[in-house]
């Protein structure tokens, strides 16, 4: 771009800035206003930054996670799980290829009532309307043992609820613990088994054949029945102990709608100290009334804005949202 291209850019949009001057003229900045602004902006940068750090630290355990997923669980918060919920190391690590998950089984074998609905599933393909085999066909005995298999998870849902989790009313009957950190599914069979039919399998996300193989022997090699699976929601991942900007408006006896428009107001003056946005917007005003008195607001906030740049500087560069890499 050209010198002269350059300025005309610059003379455009402070053209824009001037006008919206105009409309807000009664935000003419004061020291007391900068005082007060501080410790909102320092809370609005934290909050900032601790949400793009959860989102790089969810993408991370999405992506590159590694290392056994119950311990990177319990560094977070405590687990507090049913009596009889054997951890499954080996097959947590293989299923954590795609994010961290903790998975637990009772020990139990899979009912024949689960078997045969698996087995008819995996055997070909089946149509996204069709529907299991007439209950005619199911043996009475596969009933009661899908009965008892019910009443199992039942208990066991009965037993998460007593410490604190919540259902969230999936599907998969799935509870969310007290502090919304963790959730859990119940499964009435192992769904990480090779026998699970493989259209839909959880490991058709593993791209790496080898490693998909290696998850399937670890995940098959266990109890086929009931399982539990420990995932993190997305507080797992969000930084505690961060100043709440609410709390920060709120001494500061400033509304959102009003910090706004001061935060806003505090952008230009600090783009006003800069020459040639100074030269463009005088420029832009020419000789109108009203474009010099909001160009000479504008100037008035970049001269206040120079006293207090070694604190605010900071403070506005954090408030830019960065681009991923």
């Amino acid at each position: 771009m050209t010198c002269r291209a350059g300025f005309i850019g610059v003379a455009v949009l402070a053209l824009a800035l001037v006008a919206e001057g105009v409309r807000a003229q009664e935000l003419q900045l004061k020291a007391a206003d900068i005082q007060k602004l501080l410790p909102v902006l320092r809370a609005d940068a934290a909050q900032l930054g601790a949400t793009q750090a959860y989102v790089e630290r969810q993408e991370a355990a999405r992506t590159s996670f590694s290392g056994d997923p119950l311990e990177f669980f319990r560094g977070r918060a405590d687990v507090d799980l049913p009596e009889g919920a054997r951890y499954v190391p080996g097959c947590s690590r293989a299923a954590s290829a795609g994010g961290p998950v903790a998975i637990f089984t009772f020990g139990r074998t899979i009912d024949c009532y689960e078997r045969m609905s698996r087995d008819y599933w995996g055997a070909v393909r089946r149509g996204p309307h069709e529907q299991l085999p007439p209950e005619a066909l199911v043996p009475e005995e596969c009933d009661r043992e899908h009965q008892q298999t019910s009443k199992f998870l039942d208990d066991v849902r009965g037993g998460l609820e007593k410490r604190g989790y919540a259902d969230l009313g999936d599907a998969y009957g799935s509870l969310a613990s007290a502090d919304g950190i963790f959730e859990i599914a119940l499964y009435p069979h192992n769904i990480y088994d090779r026998a699970n039919p493989v259209n839909g399998h959880p490991f058709n996300g593993i791209e790496n054949a080898q490693a998909r193989e290696a998850a399937l022997v670890a995940c098959s090699d266990m109890p086929s029945g009931p399982i539990l699976v420990l995932f993190p929601r997305d507080r797992f991942f969000a930084e505690e102990g961060s100043d709440s900007l609410d709390a920060a408006l709120r001494k500061a006896g400033l509304s959102k709608t009003d910090y706004e428009a001061l935060k806003e107001a505090l952008f230009l003056a600090r783009m006003y100290t800069k020459p040639e946005w100074r030269q463009a917007a005088e420029a832009a005003a020419g000789d109108d009334p009203a474009g010099r008195q909001a160009l000479s607001v504008q100037l008035a906030n970049a001269d206040l804005y120079r006293k207090f740049a070694a604190e605010l500087d900071p403070l506005l560069d954090a408030l830019v949202p960065k681009l991923p890499a």
